[in-house]
């Protein structure tokens, strides 16, 4: 019979043990879980596109209420004018009605493409849209 070298022996029972302690120690693998302090810092990352329209809103609403104050009357959907360089604020009803489509309803600033973009509020001053 053919002896064994002792140095193949010794890492054959070597790597038995690595084997046994690592099937012994192993750490089970699991899907990354989230706190909800986790959750929170991912959704107070906001695009700066968002945060422009944040901004723009808020001027909208400023606007909308200064002229509410003043006693406008908002049921023909009136242009409230310029909040910003490249916007401006509509008050439109929701569903949309023919006198939001009228000309003189709408921001002539606008249609004129003076500006790009509007913000569209209804009558009580809720979002309809932000363009």
């Amino acid at each position: 019979m053919k002896k064994i070298p002792l140095a193949v022996v010794a890492i054959v029972i070597i790597l038995f043990l690595v084997l046994a302690f690592l099937f012994i120690f192993k750490k089970p693998l699991s899907a990354p879980s989230f706190t909800a302090e986790d959750q929170q810092k991912s959704s107070a990352i906001i695009t700066q596109e968002d945060w422009i329209k944040e901004d723009i809103l808020q001027k909208a609403n400023m606007l909308y209420g200064q002229k509410k104050n003043e006693g406008l009357n908002f049921s023909s959907g009136p242009c409230l004018g310029k909040i910003a360089d490249d916007w401006v604020l509509d008050i439109a009803h929701d569903p949309r009605q023919p006198v939001d489509d009228e000309a003189q309803n709408q921001c002539q600033d606008f249609r004129n493409g003076n500006v790009q973009h509007f913000v569209e509020l209804d009558e009580k001053g809720n979002l309809i849209q932000i363009l």
